[in-house]
């Protein structure tokens, strides 16, 4: 699992916390049990836990209490909070008004305990780092896929995707456009992944303009090219009839001066472990740093692979 796994527990039964954090403790959790709700919240400004695992009635308070003071507090109102509730109570709580991840239920079993909190955790930590716009993984998560990949010793090939002229849209017709270019490139290089690799696709999105596919050395050549057909095909939709028609917009470049610009295209470069050697994910970015110079210097949408042995 990737993150910290710093537990707070709060119970008010300590026989009963004793063993929640003898069970969390040995699943490799640490587990800080020192705090009750309200007090003493200010000593984990320093070193603030990952969850929060909270037992109905501790400090004598329902579960609708403890949630909204809980998410009062300006230290750890944002961080996931997981509750332990009697069975018999579950069907009294109204859980879509209360801001709380999960919860589990009493009698529990230590299996369940473990595994629900590490679900909780996976998913904070791809709700932090997924792009808020398109919500495809972003940084750590590419990295993640790509040190998994490597690690695993099966082939498999990394594309990198930019839009070329994407600047020179947004200047032209705002960041509100420029963001549905976006969200339509995401959903397109999704579809084309999912079409062509299935289970062993991937797709994140760096920032901006730039993407990461990934997927087996096989699919990549035929995902690239459908990407770059189906993108050529809908982006003129984006600009204003005058624009399509011309082929072009004028805008500014990068220093504040005019120019003409073409339409968006795409440029795609690709590396594979099949005929390079990677050992680490900058392995990866070296090669593509040199193709990407070379493809955005062609005109229109480009594919290129790095072949080189």
């Amino acid at each position: 699992m990737v993150g910290p796994r710093r537990i707070l527990l709060m119970h008010g039964d300590p026989a009963e916390a004793a063993r929640l954090k003898d069970i969390l403790s040995k699943a490799g959790f640490e587990v800080d049990g020192s705090h009750a709700v309200g007090s003493g919240m200010a000593e984990l400004f320093d070193d603030p836990p990952s969850l929060l695992l909270v037992a109905e009635g501790t400090g004598g308070r329902s579960v609708e209490t403890l949630a909204r003071e809980l998410k009062a507090d300006p230290l750890i109102g944002r961080l996931p909070i997981v509750f332990l509730i009697r069975d018999v109570r579950v069907a009294d709580v109204d859980w879509a008004s209360l801001a709380v991840d999960d919860y589990i239920t009493i009698p529990y079993s230590p299996d369940e305990v473990v595994r629900r909190l590490r679900l909780s955790l996976s998913r904070m930590s791809r709700s932090l780092d997924a792009n808020p716009l398109t919500g495809l993984p972003g940084n750590t998560s590419i990295l993640h896929e790509t040190t998994r990949r490597i690690e695993s010793g099966k082939a498999f090939a990394l594309a990198y995707l930019d839009i070329d002229n994407f600047k020179a849209f947004n200047d032209r017709y705002g960041y509100g456009r420029g963001d549905e270019v976006l969200v339509v490139t995401c959903r397109l290089a999704s579809t084309v992944v999912s079409e062509g690799a299935g289970p062993d696709g991937f797709v994140g999105h760096i920032g901006g303009d730039d993407f990461v596919l990934m997927s087996g050395p096989a699919a990549m050549d035929e995902i690239c090219g459908t990407i770059i057909r189906r993108f050529d095909l809908v982006i003129p939709d984006f600009y204003d009839e005058e624009d399509r028609s011309r082929g072009s917009i004028d805008s500014v470049d990068r220093h504040g001066n005019r120019e003409i610009f073409p339409l968006m295209t795409l440029s795609i470069v690709t590396v594979s472990s099949e005929t390079q050697r990677i050992t680490h994910p900058g392995d990866i970015s070296e090669r593509v740093s040199q193709l990407k110079k070379k493809a955005k210097a062609l005109t229109g949408s480009n594919y290129l692979c790095d072949r080189r042995e």
